[in-house]
């Protein structure tokens, strides 16, 4: 998009095609139904390097100006002392508490706790563990109204940290399941909660708090087609880059987001 802003995201040497998470992460939202900012491979000639181009979420040309206030600075307004490095103190009991004012205030133009289910939702379907306090917040206009903002930063997950000679053992189903039930976010249910929340865990406590969000969980998994999901990930397989998608790591990435979806399905009959 000429004009635009866009992150060029690569991987670090441990992990060389993480940014590959990205690009996924994308597709599989944009088949879950649940926005998530553009996402593109990329290769840097002048430097040979590969990685992810982000469309970044606001100021698009011709716009109105917007300006992105990060949950950090949320949590940091609302709790004293809070810890903005290691955001242990980053839960979602807070995060309710400041929305709803804001919406009982006519200030939020959509609904947070759709925007939260959604993610929680989608941050499970892909292992996502990288949802602390700077990875969400808020578009305010100059009028003075707020939206929350696609759901960005979605690298760390998929599997993306299982080398490729580590991938064969999880054909096991035990070690596959037992590594799905470790998922964890950055953020807890409660502030004085002993650690952070579990995947499935938290979307639960969140169905468990506004249950008529349920049949939109279960309606997006429903609709989620796996056979658009494989044919969308073994066709960038192909594309001809320093750094490519292997089918091993198609594979992988397929086979743990059919698992994890199976397990959210089962969670909504739990």
């Amino acid at each position: 998009m000429p004009g635009h802003r866009y992150l060029f995201k690569h991987a670090f040497s441990r992990y060389p095609d993480q940014f590959w998470t990205e690009i996924v992460a994308y597709r599989v939202g944009c088949l879950l139904g649940v926005a998530v900012p553009p996402a593109f491979a990329a290769w840097d000639s002048a430097t040979d390097t590969c990685g992810a181009l982000i469309e970044w979420f606001l100021d698009y040309p011709g716009e109105p100006a917007e300006r992105y206030v990060p949950g950090g600075d949320i949590m940091a307004s609302m709790i004293r002392g809070y810890d903005r490095k290691r955001g242990r103190q980053h839960n979602f009991e807070a995060i309710e508490r400041y929305l709803t004012v804001l919406s009982r205030g006519g200030r939020l133009e959509d609904s947070w706790v759709t925007w939260w289910c959604d993610t929680l939702l989608f941050d499970a379907l892909i292992g996502n563990t990288d949802r602390h306090q700077d990875n969400w917040g808020l578009l305010w206009t100059a009028a003075g109204r707020a939206r929350m903002v696609p759901v960005f930063d979605n690298g760390t997950s998929l599997g993306h940290e299982i080398v490729p000679a580590k991938i064969p053992g999880f054909h096991d189903p035990g070690r596959l399941d037992a590594y799905i039930r470790r998922g964890t976010h950055q953020m807890r249910w409660h502030i004085t909660d002993d650690q952070s929340a579990r995947h499935l865990a938290l979307l639960r406590q969140l169905l468990e708090r506004w249950p008529e969000l349920r049949d939109q969980v279960r309606d997006r998994l429903a609709a989620f087609n796996m056979q658009a999901m494989r044919a969308s990930i073994f066709g960038m397989t192909e594309f001809s880059i320093p750094v490519p998608l292997t089918p091993l790591r198609a594979e992988f990435v397929c086979g743990l987001t059919e698992a994890r979806h199976r397990a959210l399905v089962g969670t909504l009959t739990e």
